[in-house]
């Protein structure tokens, strides 16, 4: 799976974090706001879930958490994604408070406080819901996003813009695609017994 982007790419955004010295500290060089980010024509930190065709099928969630952890006051990753009732470990490694603050609008929500370095807090979700906003109410620049999602079959575009879904059995589906400000894309596909599909999806820039 394949997921590009066409047209001119916007100019990142300096983020400004000089109200909290300990953060700014942490970084000698520029923050940019990596809410769009392009690598000829790739298109990173999309989810690729497949969205519809698995109903019928039960999954065993995976016992090994996602961990999003705190770093610099940024969030790493910036964009991450779980399965339904995977465990997700949110870890602060910076010496500055953070709390981890969630706006779902379908699982509950959630606001804690990780007040020191090495303090986490992990999660479980019983439903599935895609692009949920995660901030921290003490620096109003970090900026994450959660997916959880009901089957394995899923994945978070690198910079090469490309996932593999390995191991999905043949059939028809609906595979969704979903980046924080391009919105959510749909593509149908049908598998093969023992075959594979080459998909891509793109957006575009005005």
């Amino acid at each position: 799976m394949e997921v590009r982007y066409e047209g001119p790419v916007p100019a990142a955004k300096l983020v400004d974090m000089r109200s909290a010295a300990q953060c700014a500290a942490a970084h000698p060089q520029p923050v940019y706001d990596g809410s769009l980010i392009v690598h000829d024509g790739h298109l990173a930190n999309a989810v690729v879930w497949i969205k519809d065709g698995l109903q019928q099928r039960v999954f065993a969630p995976p016992t090994e958490p996602v961990v999003i952890d705190q770093q610099g006051c940024v969030y790493v990753p910036r964009v991450a994604a779980a399965m339904v009732s995977q465990p997700v470990r949110f870890l602060n490694s910076d010496r500055e408070a953070h709390n981890v603050h969630g706006h779902p609008a379908v699982v509950s929500s959630w606001n804690f406080l990780l007040g020191r370095q090495g303090a986490e807090e992990t999660l479980t979700f019983a439903k599935p819901e895609i692009g949920i906003a995660v901030g921290c109410d003490i620096h109003p620049w970090m900026r994450g996003y959660l997916s959880v999602v009901p089957n394995p079959y899923f994945g978070v575009t690198p910079a090469s813009g490309a996932v593999t879904l390995a191991l999905v059995p043949p059939g028809e589906y609906v595979v969704g695609v979903w980046h924080e400000t391009l919105g959510t894309k749909e593509q149908r596909v049908t598998l093969a017994p023992s075959g594979s599909a080459n998909v891509e999806v793109s957006y575009s820039g005005s």
